[in-house]
């Protein structure tokens, strides 16, 4: 995904007219607070003001000092009422469709503060797309095929979205251009991941566990794709610009500078592999935040139920392990989004019958995120974070506690207030 960093001068004055259109608008980022301006340094500073003279006229210029600290206090005390009202952030399902049993969400992308658009469908039936205009999601035209499901789709704009589709040994990408979906390649392989930097620069790479040969990885130039030899074991990754973009694939990150690759190991910074190889360390998704902040989220790939779950953080010189968790479960390939406050979305379902989680990373922390349904019966698939704003959706489904064939709904979420 290429990154989108906000820019908190622009933001600032949108925050301040949060509560006033709050029914219409996203919740946006908070500008840092700022210092006090020159007038309060001044008054800090005990500069005096001329003395009124005392006369008749001091009554009534007191009482009227009076009657504006009474005003002022009043205006406090319906702001801290009005700030008090305001709900908390919290994830809110904003969208059920039935779809029958293989029915679920496995990719969306959010455009903008107000649009988007989530994918349904499992490759055994064509796959669905729901488009969002504020507070709706409706069904639109797709052209997917019956054997396909999305497995990734991002967007730079309204007239620049992608899906990625993949049927178990072929692959689609397909884009929209503001009036209709149109096929902009096709492979012999499947996709696992993809990154968008613009409709003349697109990449995608293979998936690395795909039986009988990986399609390994492919750029997009507006007209032509051309196969990038050396680069098979690649299958995702995120994007700063077209001379920045960085990679993931099995135990190692790779970094584009616009002219070559370079990779980087971080077998040691993943959980171990076990001695009787029942697991698969390896990097599943990330996101590039700044030249001086880039994050890989690494699964242990434990035999049957997956993870342990690290987070893995670059500054600019050197790669860490910031953050573990011993939650279990197979994460998706490039499913990874920021929060717009520092921290991360990190999907992670799990085996049948096992509970599923979205994960938080904030402060070097990772924790379950509190969902509207019981981790048992729901399972998160997807996420996007909404740019510019302190929100996120996200795609899955809802289905029996701990039975993940039975009940199914295909579901969106909206983190938002």
């Amino acid at each position: 995904m290429a990154s989108r960093t906000p820019d908190w001068s622009a933001l600032a004055s949108e925050n301040e007219r949060f509560l006033a259109d709050r029914g219409a608008g996203a919740e946006r980022l908070a500008a840092p607070a700022a210092g006090p301006g020159p007038a309060a340094h001044a008054n800090a500073a005990g500069i005096r003001e001329a003395r009124p003279r005392r006369s008749r006229w001091w009554l009534r210029g007191a009482a009227a000092a009076g009657a504006v600290a009474l005003a002022a206090a009043g205006a406090a005390t319906a702001a801290a009422t009005t700030s008090a009202a305001v709900p908390p952030l919290a994830w809110r399902v904003v969208k059920q469709v039935r779809q029958g049993p293989n029915g679920d969400f496995t990719a969306i992308a959010a455009v903008g503060a107000a649009g988007g658009w989530a994918f349904s469908g499992d490759g055994s039936a064509a796959p669905a797309a729901f488009r969002r205009s504020g507070a709706t999601w409706a069904p639109a035209p797709f052209p997917g095929h019956s054997d396909e499901r999305i497995v990734a789709a991002q967007a730079t704009s309204a007239t620049d979205v992608w899906a990625f589709t993949s049927n178990g040994t072929r692959s689609r990408a397909l884009r929209f251009n503001g009036r209709g979906w149109s096929v902009a390649g096709s492979f012999s392989r499947d996709i696992a991941g993809a990154v968008v930097i613009s409709s003349t620069d697109v990449w995608v790479f293979g998936d690395q566990f795909q039986v009988g040969g990986v399609l390994g990885t492919w750029h997009y130039d507006g007209r032509t794709w051309t196969h990038v030899p050396g680069q098979g074991g690649l299958n995702g990754g995120s994007a700063l610009s077209a001379t920045s973009v960085w990679a993931f694939g099995g135990t190692h990150v790779s970094h584009f500078n616009g002219r070559t690759w370079t990779a980087t190991s971080v077998a040691s910074l993943l959980p171990p592999a076990s001695p009787d190889h029942l697991n698969d360390p390896s990097v599943m998704a990330m996101y590039a935040q700044s030249p001086a902040s880039v994050w890989a989220v690494g699964n242990g790939n434990t035999e049957d139920d997956g993870g342990p779950l690290v987070v893995l953080h670059f500054n600019g010189r050197s790669w860490s392990r910031v953050a573990e968790s011993d939650v279990s479960g197979t994460e998706y390939f490039g499913q990874v989004a920021p929060d717009g406050r520092g921290g991360l979305w990190i999907p992670v379902p799990a085996a049948d019958g096992s509970a599923s989680h979205l994960m938080h990373y904030s402060g070097g922390r990772l924790t379950a995120a509190v969902l509207p349904v019981a981790a048992s019966r729901i399972t998160v698939q997807a996420v996007a974070w909404v740019p510019g704003t302190f929100q996120a959706l996200a795609g899955g489904f809802t289905h029996a506690p701990g039975n993940q064939g039975t009940g199914v709904v295909s579901v969106i979420l909206h983190y938002m207030r």
